[in-house]
């Protein structure tokens, strides 16, 4: 008896979690969800790793949750597709296994491999091949910086894969990489979707050591009989090429043309708007890569403390509401928002930086750090809160403006991520943009957009957008207001003169901290080596 294929799976692989849902196709509903948590790893300041197999893990145990939701669901999955955070270098070896963790987004270590690259090939020959910046977030700062001090794993590196990639890998057994994900690579070259392997030898990179490209909705590989045995899918599941975390999450929510935006919000966030491919924006303190349907373009903006300031401040401060969250069964984010509603617009006068170790989109400080401005003795708890949001929406406002000044241009946003389900916070973010947003009736975008990709390989959709207009719909639009955002235009001037006028003392603090953070490791090395009674001391620089 032949069971009909009529579902997808999509697997999105965030920063902290990993998320699964599958579609059944027939009648455009979600019928099964799971997430799984997988840890990040800080070995030393300014370094930010995950080990690829917490990926697999993570991805496998969500596959299996999926499953087990419903009879018979393995046998009528007809494909799965993954995304996944972007900006990571991952090194896998001819046999697939990772040869140390991966360096993500967040990994500041790879500076000075940045000057090295303007030096030999120059920032101008970057920005025309890939669109880009030069900058840590991306894969070559940091595969560089494994060249000079890893040099036995950069030379055992068969290819350099995206925790997407990896996971597909595992999946199919097929080592490949998505556009979107390539677009984080300097050699891809976004108008032409091919690796430009002269730009690779420059940098210092063998073009051998990058995966071949697929576009996302195409059929790279089926499940293997190993990984069907680890997940629950039955071997010979068509395995579809994915795309970034941030695209699929756009598809998810129906952001399928150009002049269409939509703004995420996670840990980080991103404010991603619809370019033609072949349209040529001159502006790169935003970047561009491949959206998951051919021929348009993301020009994206990652801010990387949205929801993160929120939780810093969870972490640090909220034990009270934490214990009331826990008595009352509600959230705690829920009762921040509550003490914030209290507070007028502008939080009389308190500014925050958003930057909780560095900046993203505009800024591009690796040495930034957050800041309270503003501060008087009717300064309250709940002030501190409405602050810490109304900083992030300033955060996004900076590169609407940037974004705008270029002629890309947009009248609204469509929304996606947690924090996008609070009310308060949606109003601010609509009266600090003056722009309308849009609140879609989805809960998971990159996964159901990760489902649309799988059924076109799975041959059940014929497009990535056929199932939008019948799935995605509209909830709730936020109208913004015009008195408020007259008023948030003025902080915001202030709040990026605050910026200004520090970001040369944030550069020096950066310098004393890491010189603060040397010295007691120098003056334990030295004090062991005495006890040891060697008569030297190692100075340890870190």
């Amino acid at each position: 008896m032949t069971v009909a294929k009529n579902l997808s799976l999509g697997i999105d692989i965030g920063t902290t979690n990993v998320k699964a849902s599958i579609l059944d196709c027939e009648t455009g509903k979600v019928v099964a969800f799971a997430s799984a948590e997988h840890p990040l790893f800080h070995p030393h300041p300014g370094w930010a790793e995950q080990d690829p197999d917490n990926y697999w893990g993570a991805v496998a145990s969500c596959i299996r949750g999926c499953i087990a939701q419903g009879d018979g669901f393995a046998d009528r999955i007809g494909g799965v597709a993954l995304s996944g955070l972007v900006g990571v270098t991952l090194p896998v070896g001819e046999d697939g296994r990772p040869l140390r963790h991966a360096m993500i987004w967040m990994d500041g270590r790879s500076v000075p491999e940045c000057e090295e690259i303007r030096e030999r090939v120059g920032e101008e020959r970057i920005n025309y091949v890939n669109g880009n910046r030069i900058a840590p977030w991306f894969i070559e700062p940091k595969a560089l910086w494994l060249k000079k001090h890893e040099p036995e794993i950069f030379e055992k590196t068969h290819k350099f894969l995206s925790p997407a990639g990896y996971c597909t890998l595992r999946l199919c057994g097929e080592f490949t990489i998505n556009t979107g994900d390539a677009g984080l690579f300097y050699p891809y070259e976004y108008q032409k979707e091919r690796w430009d392997t002269d730009l690779a030898e420059a940098i210092g990179v063998p073009p051998e050591k990058y995966p071949r490209i697929y576009r996302s909705h195409e059929v790279v590989g089926e499940v293997t009989d190993a990984a069907a045995e680890e997940t629950g899918l039955r071997p010979g599941t068509v395995v579809v090429a994915g795309g970034t975390d941030i695209s699929s999450a756009a598809l998810g929510v129906g952001v399928t043309e150009a002049g269409q935006a939509y703004y995420s919000m996670g840990t980080g966030s991103n404010l991603g708007i619809m370019i033609p491919t072949e349209q040529r924006v001159e502006e790169y303190r935003i970047l561009k890569w491949p959206h998951v349907l051919p021929g348009l373009t993301m020009f994206d903006a990652p801010m990387a403390f949205t929801g993160a300031s929120l939780k810093w401040f969870r972490d640090m401060f909220a034990d009270g509401e934490l214990i009331v969250a826990e008595r009352i069964r509600g959230n705690v984010f829920d009762l921040f928002t509550a003490q914030a509603r209290h507070i007028p617009p502008g939080s009389d006068g308190l500014i925050y930086l958003p930057y909780l170790g560095n900046s993203l989109s505009p800024r591009w400080n690796t040495n930034a750090t957050g800041v309270f401005f503003g501060m008087q003795p009717s300064t309250s708890r709940a002030h501190f809160i409405r602050a810490l949001i109304e900083g992030v929406a300033f955060d996004l406002y900076s590169n609407v403006r940037i974004a705008e000044e270029a002629g890309v241009e947009f009248d609204q946003l469509i929304l996606n991520g947690g924090a996008t389900k609070s009310a308060l916070w949606n109003q601010i973010t609509a009266d600090v943009t003056n722009k309308r947003l849009l609140v879609p009736d989805i809960e998971e975008g990159a996964p159901l957009g990760d489902s649309f990709l799988a059924a076109v390989g799975a041959g059940i959709y014929s497009d990535p957008t056929d199932p939008v207009e019948d799935i995605v719909h509209t909830k709730a639009v936020i109208e913004p207001d015009p008195e408020r955002h007259a008023l948030y235009r003025e902080l915001f001037e202030l709040w990026n003169s605050v910026y200004d006028h520090l970001r040369d003392d944030m550069d020096r603090h950066a310098q004393i901290i890491r010189q603060m953070k040397r010295e007691p490791a120098a003056h334990a090395a030295a004090e062991a080596a005495a006890s040891n009674g060697s008569g030297q001391a190692a100075l340890v620089t870190g």
